[in-house]
């Protein structure tokens, strides 16, 4: 079997990759090779009882043009759904009390969620000393610009909420790059925050915050794994599930992708699986680049979602977004969502239906806790958190052994040795290991790798 393009993985990204070269190129001899037994990855929906239940990502914003318009053209515009007014308070917690976060600076600085020394720090922040070379860690950005206190709490949460992740390791420049450039450009977030506001009522756009413009969280009726469901159905027979490929060879003027219960060969192949397993794919054919994969860690995440009979059943209303948990506080999980505020329709009437992330960089070890552990750590957390205990009506655990690629210092050197080793023979690398863990950043990098087989 020969094909035009191949496509190693069927997740959102490689998925993606084949909708975008038949619906913006019109090339439709494209093959997509899944090792596991469905398509999507961790971007999984089950409706099971009046509840829907990620697997994966709970949402993505709606500001990214790519995502909006691979949903639309998969068939899906009238299935999109944002997120509830009740979600806009989102909570923090510091000395295991629930914080709300403030929505302005005036609000900010004189609430709790920071001691009066760090609030006052911020107002330094146009002070702040330059940046030094080389790469520097979101902790040491954060520290340096708004002070150790912000850093410790606010900035470590921010990193937990998005990449589960330790705020001391991970680079600023691959995780937030657009917080860098604006420092860059400007000399300071505040200059560039003021200065994208005034831009932004010349347009009347929403400005965001210092990690890029605003958005609303938007999922699908049934949930995110409505995505690739509809992009997979598209691919139709086309998409090969249950092949695992282990080598890629060059052989006769195209490539030769081998494996369990696969051998095929294509003009061009995208490797969309994870980085770990795109290096033992090159090994023969690009073995420059299997270091740098190899070197670009995971964190494992293991996720509880509960479905609580009675809406006051912790004693009190638990409505918002959720609640993060920053590293200082000595609590076992990462963090807690209020699904039932933020998409009501994903819980039946009168039920609280959280999701609980736990493991992370800082804790990998909670991820071999077997199901009656995780389940007494999370009632003892949202115990301490709510004021009461309450037992679950319902409850689902998954674990993600490799839940979130972590990019560490130095991960822009890595992605870009094992990019110019892969495209050297001829392989593009498309997924969340590389450019942007989200939704929107798998999508909008799939186009991209589209369009450079286009135009090759």
């Amino acid at each position: 079997m020969k094909y035009r393009v191949a496509i190693v993985g069927a997740g959102i990204a490689g998925l993606a990759a084949a909708f975008w070269l038949e619906h913006d190129h019109g090339i439709k001899d494209v093959t997509v090779l899944e090792a596991s037994n469905r398509p999507g990855g961790k971007m999984w929906s089950l409706a099971e009882d009046g509840h829907i239940l990620e697997w994966g990502p709970q949402g993505f914003l709606d500001n990214a043009p790519d995502t909006l318009e691979l949903a639309r053209a998969a068939g899906l515009g009238d299935r999109l759904v944002r997120a509830g007014d009740a979600s806009a308070d989102r909570f923090i917690v510091r000395g295991g009390r629930l914080r709300r976060i403030p929505l302005s600076p005036v609000a900010f600085m004189a609430s709790s969620v920071l001691g009066l020394r760090a609030r006052l720090r911020l107002l330094g922040e146009p002070l702040a000393r330059k940046r030094p070379g080389g790469d520097e860690s979101v902790f040491d950005f954060a520290s340096r610009r708004i002070g150790r206190g912000a850093a410790r709490i606010l900035v470590d949460a921010m990193v937990t909420g998005v990449f589960a992740g330790d705020s001391t390791e991970l680079s600023l420049a691959a995780t937030f790059p657009k917080m860098a450039a604006m420092e860059a450009e400007y000399g300071s977030l505040t200059r560039a925050m003021i200065a994208k506001a005034r831009a932004a009522r010349r347009t009347g756009e929403s400005s965001g915050g210092p990690s890029g413009p605003g958005g609303t969280l938007t999922t699908f009726r049934e949930g995110m794994g409505e995505l690739p469901r509809a992009i997979a159905a598209r691919v139709g027979d086309r998409l090969l599930l249950g092949a695992s490929v282990r080598s890629i060879l060059r052989r006769d003027g195209a490539y030769l992708l081998r494996g369990e219960g696969v051998e095929i060969t294509a003009e061009t192949v995208i490797v969309a699986a994870p980085a770990y397993a795109a290096a033992e794919m090159l090994g023969e054919l690009a073995p420059e680049a299997v270091e740098p994969l190899r070197s670009i860690p995971t964190a494992p995440i293991t996720v509880v979602m509960d479905s609580y009979a009675g809406a006051l059943v912790f004693g009190r209303p638990v409505s918002g977004f959720g609640f993060l948990v920053p590293g200082v506080e000595p609590l076992g999980i990462l963090g807690c969502l209020y699904c039932h505020d933020i998409f009501p329709g994903q819980a039946p009437e009168d039920h609280l239906l959280l999701r609980t992330m736990l493991g992370g960089a800082r804790d990998p070890a909670s991820l071999d806790l077997d199901d009656d552990a995780v389940r007494d750590r999370v009632d003892t957390v949202l115990a301490r958190v709510f004021g009461r205990r309450a037992a679950p009506e319902r409850s689902w655990i998954i674990r993600h052994p490799r839940g979130i690629a972590q990019y560490t210092l130095g991960h822009l050197d890595r992605v870009a040795a094992a990019t110019a080793a892969a495209e050297a023979a001829g392989i593009h690398l498309a997924g969340s290991f590389y450019r942007g863990v989200s939704v929107n950043d798998c999508i909008r990098e799939a186009r991209q790798t589209a369009r450079k087989i286009r135009g090759a």
